[in-house]
């Protein structure tokens, strides 16, 4: 993994090495990604799929398209960081509200990274209230959520606590990944 091209933008690096060996131990054939701000998670799962070689596809979605995204100094479009390392074959951006576009008009996935900003209702309502992605859920597709680290100001176990509380019964289990804070990744279990 040492040669890998990451972007690694300022503290991405952890979590790009997660979704990136996630790739390669889940060995997905169509990953849906909601929201990718620089694409630095989408280069590192599409760099995976790349090794793979297993004609996978990165489906990601994002509201504002592909333009450039502003982090830790770096000002670098998602578009450029996949140009930069030849994955234009492996990746389509689809620009929009995600839940106007994929949410809406869902397609089978293996795995599913949502990184929009989450929160515990926006996530109940792509992977629970949609039954179609639900169903997909139930039957073995993996999902990744931005969010898990103590220190993350929504997605973390308390926030959880309280989200499954309030429904009355445990709607998620999460198992933090890496990361810290609001830059952390989760795996994300649905209770069936």
């Amino acid at each position: 993994m040492e040669n890998v091209n990451f972007v690694n933008m300022h503290r991405y690096e952890s979590i790009e090495r997660i979704v990136y060996q996630t790739v390669k131990d889940v060995k997905p054939r169509v990953v849906v990604e909601l929201g990718h701000g620089s694409g630095a998670l989408t280069s590192a799962m599409g760099l995976g799929l790349r090794e793979l070689n297993n004609s996978g596809r990165i489906y990601s979605y994002e509201i504002n398209g592909n333009s450039t995204y502003g982090l830790g100094g770096n000002t670098v479009s998602a578009l450029q960081n996949i140009q930069d390392r030849n994955l234009l074959d492996i990746v389509d951006f689809i620009e929009g509200d995600v839940f106007d576009t994929w949410v809406k008009n869902p397609f089978p996935f293996d795995l599913l990274l949502i990184d929009i900003d989450n929160t515990w209702d926006s996530i109940y309502n792509i992977t629970v209230a949609n039954s179609y992605i639900n169903n997909h859920i139930k039957t073995g597709s993996k999902v990744l959520i931005e969010g898990g680290d103590p220190g993350h100001p929504r997605i973390n176990q308390t926030t959880l606590a309280n989200f499954n509380n309030k429904h009355g019964r445990e709607i998620f289990k999460i198992k933090h990944l890496g990361g810290s804070g609001r830059t952390s990744i989760s795996n994300l279990e649905v209770i069936k």
